[in-house]
C-alpha cells in the first residue's frame, strides 16, 4: 500500500508564514527553505494540494506543497490576493486598480501559467471577489461577468470570449462543479417584476434547462452539490420590511440542474438563514435557519426533513469529507460552542469550546476539526486549536496577529473511512 502524506496546513501572520504537519504527527514545523522576511499578503494552496502560492510585495512566489523547494516566480508587484485553477495549471493575481493619466484603467486580474511564469491574459477588476472569475473543473474555461453578459475565455486564447450568454440585468453567475457544466445566472428584481434565476448547458445558451422566479431578492449565494446536478440559491434582501431582523430577509431554493425540479425549501422558523452546507457523499444537505436560538435541519433531495437537529444558538455547520461527522456552531457573536454530531448514529459525539474563533474547517482526513481566531477580526488570543472528533484537544498555538489557516488539500479517498468512528490516536 503507498504510503500517504502527513495532512498539513499552513497559516500567514503579520511577520510570517509557516507550514506544520497536522496531528497525529509528533513534529509539527516544517522548515521552508526559503523564508520570506516581507510581509506576506496572501496564501494559498492548490485545490490539488500541489502547489502553494504566496504573494511578497514586488513578486509571486509558487513552491512545491510536498517539498516546498521553489516552483516558479511571478514578477508582478502589488498583488494582494491570488488563487489556483481547479488543477493548478493557471494562477489568478489581483491588485489594486491602477489608471494613467488620461487613459484606460489597466488590468489588475490577470492570469499567469503557474509553471512558466507567464502572462495569459488580464482584466479590468475594480473590486476583489473570489468569484469574479470562474473555472470549469477541466479549466477549459473561464468566465467573467460583463454588463449583461458572462463571456467565457479559454486561457488559451483570452484576447477574446470563446462563448457569450447574454441576458439583460445579470447580476450574478455561478459554474457549478462537474463533467458537464451548468451556469447559472441571476437578475435581481426591478420595480414589479420578480427575481429569476436561470441555468443553462454550458455552450446551450439559446434556451434555459431551468428558470425560476421569487420576489425578496437583491442578492444571492448559489451553493452546488458536488456532482454540479443540483443547486442551492439562498437570496437576500437588505432591508426586512417587517423590522424583526437587522440582517434583511432571506430565503432557499432548490433547483435541479435537469430542469425537472425545483422549489422554495420550506423551514418551520421565521428568521435569516445562516448557513447550508451539502454532504460530500450524499444528496442532502443541511441548514441552519431562524432567530436565535436558531434551528439546524437534514434535507434530502426531494427537500423533505429527514432529521432534526434541535434548538440552539448556531450559525454554522459542515460535513466532514466522507460526510460521517457533522459540526454545528456558533460564531461571530455567539458563543463559539461546536457540537459534533455522528451522521450515521444520528448522536451527539461531543461538544468542543471554540470561542472567538473566526475560521473553523474539517482536515482533508475527517478526523480533526480546525477552529482559528484571526486578525483583524480580534487582534488578542489569536492562535489554532485542532480537536479529534472523539473531543479531545490534540494541538493548541498561540501566534501573534495571525491572518488566516489553510488545510492542505488531499481527496477523502486517501484517508478510507472506517466502518466504526476510530479513536485518538497515540501521542
Amino acid at each position: 500500500m503507498a504510503t500517504r502524506e502527513a495532512t498539513q496546513f499552513a497559516f500567514r501572520a503579520q511577520k510570517e508564514i509557516g507550514v506544520c504537519n497536522a496531528p497525529p504527527a509528533r513534529d509539527s514545523a516544517v522548515a521552508l527553505p526559503s523564508k520570506p522576511t516581507e510581509e506576506v499578503r496572501s496564501l494559498v494552496y492548490s485545490t490539488n494540494g500541489q502547489r502553494l502560492a504566496w504573494s511578497l510585495p514586488d513578486h509571486v512566489h509558487i513552491a512545491d506543497a510536498h517539498s516546498l523547494a521553489p516552483f516558479a516566480q511571478i514578477a508582478s508587484p502589488g498583488v494582494l490576493d491570488v488563487r489556483f485553477s481547479p488543477k493548478g495549471t493557471y494562477l489568478v493575481t489581483w491588485e489594486r486598480l491602477a489608471r494613467a493619466a488620461d487613459a484606460e484603467p489597466m488590468q489588475n486580474l490577470k492570469v499567469w501559467d503557474a509553471t512558466t511564469g507567464a502572462l495569459c491574459g488580464g482584466f479590468v477588476q475594480p473590486s476583489f471577489a473570489a468569484t469574479a472569475l470562474q473555472w470549469t473543473d477541466d479549466e477549459k474555461y473561464c468566465a467573467k461577468l460583463f454588463a449583461g453578459q458572462v463571456r467565457f475565455y479559454t486561457p488559451e486564447a483570452m484576447s477574446k470570449p470563446a462563448l457569450t450568454l447574454q441576458l439583460e440585468g445579470i447580476a450574478a453567475f455561478s459554474l457549478s462543479p462537474g463533467l458537464s457544466p451548468s451556469v447559472a445566472v441571476f437578475v435581481p428584481e426591478r420595480k414589479s417584476k420578480p427575481a429569476l434565476v436561470r441555468m443553462y448547458a454550458l455552450g446551450s445558451f439559446a434556451s434555459p434547462v431551468a428558470n425560476k422566479s421569487f420576489f425578496k431578492a437583491e442578492r444571492v449565494e448559489f451553493f452546488w452539490h458536488r456532482l454540479g446536478t443540483n443547486v442551492l440559491v439562498l437570496t437576500h434582501t437588505d432591508v426586512d420590511k417587517t423590522g424583526r431582523s437587522y440582517y434583511g430577509e432571506s430565503s432557499l431554493y432548490f433547483m435541479a440542474a435537469a430542469g425537472n425540479f425545483d422549489c422554495r425549501v420550506p423551514l418551520d422558523r421565521e428568521g435569516p438563514i445562516h448557513d447550508v452546507t451539502w454532504s460530500p457523499t450524499e444528496k442532502e444537505f443541511a441548514v441552519v435557519y431562524g432567530f436565535m436560538p436558531a434551528k439546524t435541519a437534514l434535507f434530502n433531495h426531494r427537500v423533505e426533513v429527514t432529521f432534526d437537529f434541535g434548538v440552539a444558538p448556531r450559525n454554522f455547520v459542515r460535513f466532514n469529507p466522507h460526510g460521517r461527522v457533522v459540526a454545528i456552531a456558533g460564531f461571530g457573536n455567539l458563543s463559539g460552542q461546536v457540537d459534533l454530531w455522528d451522521r450515521k448514529t444520528l448522536k451527539k459525539l461531543c461538544s468542543l469550546d471554540a470561542h472567538g474563533a473566526s475560521f473553523c474547517e474539517w482536515s482533508p482526513d475527517g478526523r480533526y476539526l480546525m477552529a482559528a481566531t484571526l486578525s483583524p477580526r480580534l487582534r488578542v488570543d489569536n492562535g489554532i486549536r485542532i480537536w479529534h472528533y472523539s473531543g479531545s484537544l490534540v494541538y493548541n498555538k498561540e501566534i501573534s496577529e495571525l491572518y488566516q489557516v489553510d488545510w492542505r488539500p488531499a481527496p477523502a479517498t486517501l484517508f478510507p473511512q472506517r466502518s466504526a468512528l476510530s479513536p485518538v490516536p497515540d501521542g
